[in-house]
């Protein structure tokens, strides 16, 4: 046995007025619809819900039974419209963010400081690793968008450019002073998987370069306090470098032939159709850093 909901409305209507003609005027229906379709309910459920008279519509007990039901029934329909509205609105709801370590820290606050500014009431939460950690979360469903260090060659991923970063090769000041030669130095390098390792790779290729000694590290921040020690040279995000710089803890080495950039993207997972939380988010990282949206393709 299946309740029509539509039946159920008319009846509940009604019950509500106490009248067909009423009920008809505020379904905007005629009062023989409503009246064929309380009927049909009653055909339906096998009991009659209403005593006609004259003069009146009176409920009966099985009546006032499937009326109180029915109330809760399109309660909680009125309170998921209003639930989905507010979504829609941004007025509530949940945002789960993913974000490369380097970004998390030094990029990604400012934005979102932002947007927590204009939709205050939802609720944000990120998730922060390398590069292939993040890729790894957008897939399983575990963020809506990521924004990661370097392309992500997978066709699950659409994956966009957000912006390009500049990268610096740096020194401990007092060994950079010594006739210091980048071929002959320890090299501080990520971990497989980072995509600062993988950009940072493809530069030392260009070059010709491969490190006789190396330390791999877990994160930018650990590969400058690497490098400020005295532990070798590194090629950083000049946003983490410029504190050093300034205070002459580090020393900027050349690099000819080629700028030094990292791309940093923005990637979530092919299909998902995107929240009214991250198409606004979205639009913010746009408006705030000119996101380009030309596809990239993995470089080596």
């Amino acid at each position: 046995m299946n309740i029509n909901f539509h039946h159920l409305r008319a009846f509940t209507e009604v019950a509500r007025q106490g009248s067909f003609t009423l009920a008809a005027e505020q379904l905007h229906l005629t009062q023989p619809a409503v009246s064929k379709a309380v009927g049909n309910l009653e055909d339906v459920l096998g009991i009659s819900l209403l005593e006609r008279t004259s003069r009146q519509v009176k409920l009966t007990p099985a009546g006032e039974a499937l009326f109180a039901h029915a109330r809760s029934i399109f309660t909680l329909e009125q309170a998921a419209l209003e639930d989905l509205a507010a979504r829609r609105g941004l007025r509530k709801g949940r945002l789960t963010i993913g974000a490369s370590t380097t970004i998390a820290a030094y990029w990604l606050a400012q934005d979102l400081t932002h947007f927590l500014e204009l939709y205050p009431d939802l609720e944000v939460r990120v998730s922060s690793g390398n590069t292939q950690t993040m890729a790894h979360q957008v897939l399983e469903g575990e963020v809506e968008v990521a924004l990661v260090e370097g392309p992500v060659a997978d066709e699950r991923l659409d994956c966009r450019l957000w912006r390009n970063e500049p990268l610096v090769l740096v020194a401990a000041a007092h060994l950079a002073g010594h006739g210091l030669m980048v071929e002959h130095c320890r090299w501080i390098l990520r971990e497989e998987g980072s995509g600062t390792g993988l950009v940072v790779a493809g530069y030392l290729a260009r070059k010709g370069l491969t490190p006789a000694h190396r330390v791999v590290v877990e994160s930018n921040q650990a590969a400058v306090q690497m490098v400020v020690a005295g532990a070798g040279v590194a090629m950083v995000p000049a946003i983490m470098a410029a504190p050093y710089l300034s205070r002459g803890e580090l020393q900027q080495l050349p690099w000819t032939g080629e700028e030094l950039l990292r791309p940093l993207s923005k990637i979530t997972l092919r299909g998902r159709p995107p929240s009214p939380a991250r198409q606004a988010f979205e639009r913010l990282l746009g408006e705030n850093l000119g996101l380009r949206t030309q596809e990239l393709t993995a470089r080596p």
